[in-house]
């Protein structure tokens, strides 16, 4: 499941399918706070609080390893890529932040994901490496961070819908801001009504 976003000079989230992208013109930029991604800032973040929360109907898994980050630093003239990293995000068992985005569907499912320690340290590196930059060399790095999230059919006759929600927190974020909501999950292979009702596989 993919949802696509993309901004020009702040990251912004706009649902596609059901990999969610952040590009922003330069990695660090965020200049107005009019949507409360914009105070999202890669470059500055602490990988520590970084929080997902899915949401789902009980007839539907995300399985383990299928929650993913994926952050890319590229040149912007040529589009060479000067660093990536690609992480699978950890279950937390933090009950209190999967009620605040339970409240507004309780019958549904609310998994919270977080940045595993060892990739924490990874990218506060990476951060650093980029801070360290002249000023006039950072304005020339581009960056993306994606996430995407993979879920299956617990009943492999179900063709109903399956409505996913995602929403990140982070320590620029005091609650969880919404990145898509009710995106049907079978839209996103789906090229016909036939594709639709078995676009999502069944659980194994």
């Amino acid at each position: 499941m993919s949802v696509l976003s993309s901004c020009g000079a702040n990251p912004r989230v706009r649902a596609r399918t059901l990999l969610i992208a952040l590009f922003l013109t330069a990695f660090g930029t965020a200049s107005s706070f009019a949507d409360p991604l914009d105070r999202f800032n890669p470059a500055t973040t602490d990988p520590n609080l970084f929080r997902l929360a899915v949401r789902h109907p009980d007839r539907m898994k995300v399985p383990d390893g299928a929650a993913t980050v994926h952050v890319v630093l590229s040149d912007k003239e040529t589009g060479r890529v000067v660093q990536e990293k690609r992480i699978e995000l950890q279950r937390t068992t933090t009950g209190e932040q999967a009620a605040e985005v339970r409240a507004e569907a309780p019958e549904n499912v609310v998994t919270v994901y977080r940045i595993p320690a060892k990739q924490v340290a990874e990218l506060r590196a990476l951060q650093a490496k980029y801070l360290a930059m002249p000023q006039s060399r950072q304005q020339t790095i581009g960056g993306s961070l994606s996430i995407d999230v993979t879920g299956c059919k617990l009943d492999a006759a179900d063709t109903g819908e399956m409505l996913i929600s995602t929403y990140l927190k982070t320590s620029e974020l005091e609650t969880f801001v919404a990145l898509a909501e009710n995106f049907d999950l079978r839209n996103t292979q789906a090229s016909s009504r036939n594709d639709l009702e078995n676009s999502i596989p069944p659980c194994s």
